[in-house]
């Protein structure tokens, strides 16, 4: 029996759907999350008069282009692109407060953090506000982290520092794992500026 040159026609085009989808459906989404500091690299432990403080983080402001699930790398200084299957686990900017609570934490040697908002009872000693202008990267290259911050101590709300930081973690690798281990280096390092700041005021 002839097949009619519209059935073959159709055939290939089926063909090549099945190739289409089947390949889309290989290419799962990758998914990536900021790691804290481990205690056993945090080099001193020596006691501090913010030993036990209570601090209070937040509010945390990111910008606008941050605020989703893909990562974001640059292509060149005033080009952003989006990753396709590479995402952030969750919310990126639930991630980002969460590993730096736990790093002041870990570097001031207290567990008594508090993410805003908090009960207005609680008897904060220290309170860090950040507002994150730039948190991406260039694959193969660094990591970028640009962060204004402030420290206010006490129920008076003290200015202890104001300060805006500008980090840049270079990528040991040319894929996001490398680039997402960089970032988390560079909030280390913005976590570190943070708690010397309120161990350089001392609890009072």
């Amino acid at each position: 029996m002839r097949v009619a040159p519209f059935s073959r026609g159709l055939a290939v085009i089926l063909a090549i759907a099945a190739i289409f989808l089947g390949g889309c459906r290989s290419q799962s989404p990758r998914f990536y999350t900021l790691s804290s500091i481990p205690e056993d690299q945090v080099i001193s432990k020596r006691q501090s008069p913010a030993r036990n403080a209570v601090i209070g983080i937040g509010p945390v402001k990111l910008a606008d282009y941050l605020d989703q699930s893909m990562l974001i790398t640059r292509t060149n200084d005033n080009q952003a692109a989006k990753a396709q299957f590479d995402r952030w686990v969750g919310s990126f900017k639930d991630n980002f407060i969460n590993v730096l609570a736990d790093n002041i934490g870990t570097l001031l040697s207290t567990d008594r953090i508090y993410l805003y908002p908090w009960r207005q009872s609680v008897p904060i000693d220290y309170q860090v506000t950040v507002d994150v202008v730039r948190c991406d990267g260039r694959l193969g290259d660094a990591a970028w982290l640009e962060a204004r911050w402030s420290v206010v101590q006490g129920p008076e709300k003290k200015l202890l520092k104001i300060h805006r930081s500008n980090l840049r973690e270079p990528v040991t690798g040319p894929d996001y794992p490398a680039l997402v281990a960089a970032q988390s280096r560079a909030l280390a390092e913005l976590s570190r500026e943070i708690a010397a700041a309120i161990q350089g005021a001392g609890k009072k």
